[in-house]
């Protein structure tokens, strides 16, 4: 009487003649079609299969259920790829977050208004980057202009650790300070030009509104629609053209910073820095649904 099997995997039944068939070509078959290696696969029936020479009527009774167990070597490597790349952002903000404060000036343009000085983190890794996308934005002539029509002076922009994980940026008491999430959170990227550009449109709304009520929405959208339309070095030196911008949600703003901060830290025109459970998981959401927004 001829000798067979049913292979079952994930709720995939397959009747499989085994005759002629050894446990070891019974792994090449459950690799060639489930994509486990045959090194990640464990085969039961009544007990792990484990003699890959013997031959499967040995092993196993006639009409017997084999069940495979294992992971895809596809999806084993995708995991262990998005595993050793948690490792990294862990271990790179664990190496620097003693000095995520340090300072490092450089100077930024003679104007009136515009940006005294520039801060990156002192992270060895592509901490040159980190400075240039802030000089990028000193120099962006959407945001001179900007800077120029509300006359807004900040004496530093700086880069903020993404250790802040529920923030995107602050404005510290009117233009001390201005800070601004470059980096992804595991350290190893940047976040997208425009999408921190928009940042610093909120945060310099702050330089004459401290709480997000309507005055600082209505100036915050203006800033959206006058970095594109005053950019005259991608309007083909046409001034006041209609371009497309963005335009901010008042539900967004929580998202971005909060509202100013004064010189202790505590958020103005609001109450102090809550640690409640309620607080911190609003504020994710909203942020979340921003970072949807802005892609």
């Amino acid at each position: 009487m001829s000798h067979s099997i049913t292979l079952s995997y994930k709720g995939h039944v397959t009747r499989i003649p085994t005759d002629t068939l050894t446990l070891g070509q019974l792994r090449a078959h459950v690799a060639q079609q489930y994509g486990i290696s045959a090194l990640d696969q464990k085969l039961i029936c009544k007990g792990l299969l484990r003699n890959d020479t013997a031959m499967i009527r040995d092993l196993v009774p006639n009409n017997s259920k084999v069940v495979v167990m294992g992971t895809p070597s596809a999806e084993l490597a995708s995991f262990q790829a998005l595993n050793a790349r948690r490792q990294i952002g862990r271990a790179n903000n664990l190496k620097y977050r003693a000095t995520s404060s340090d300072v490092y000036h450089t100077r930024a343009t003679t104007d009136e208004y515009g940006f005294d000085s520039f801060k990156e983190l002192n992270i060895a890794h592509r901490q040159r980057d980190a400075l240039q996308m802030l000089h990028r934005l000193g120099r962006d002539e959407g945001v001179r202009q900007v800077m120029r029509k509300h006359k807004y002076s900040v004496h530093l922009l700086r880069e903020l650790h993404p250790n802040e994980r529920t923030i995107l940026g602050y404005n510290r008491n009117r233009g001390e300070e201005i800070a601004l999430r470059l980096r992804t959170d595991d350290l190893e990227g940047f976040r997208d030009y425009e999408s921190v550009r928009r940042v610093l449109m909120h945060e310099l709304a702050h330089m004459v509104w401290d709480a997000h009520d309507d005055n600082f929405h209505k100036l915050n959208r203006e800033h959206c629609k006058e970095v594109v339309e005053l950019d005259w070095t991608v309007r083909g030196q046409t001034v006041g053209a209609q371009a497309e911008y963005y335009e901010p949600q008042p539900k967004e703003a929580e998202a971005v910073d909060g509202g100013s901060l004064a010189a202790s830290g505590f958020v103005l025109g609001g109450s102090a820095p809550s640690s409640s459970d309620s607080r911190d998981t609003m504020r994710e959401q909203t942020y979340s649904a921003y970072m949807r927004r802005a892609k």
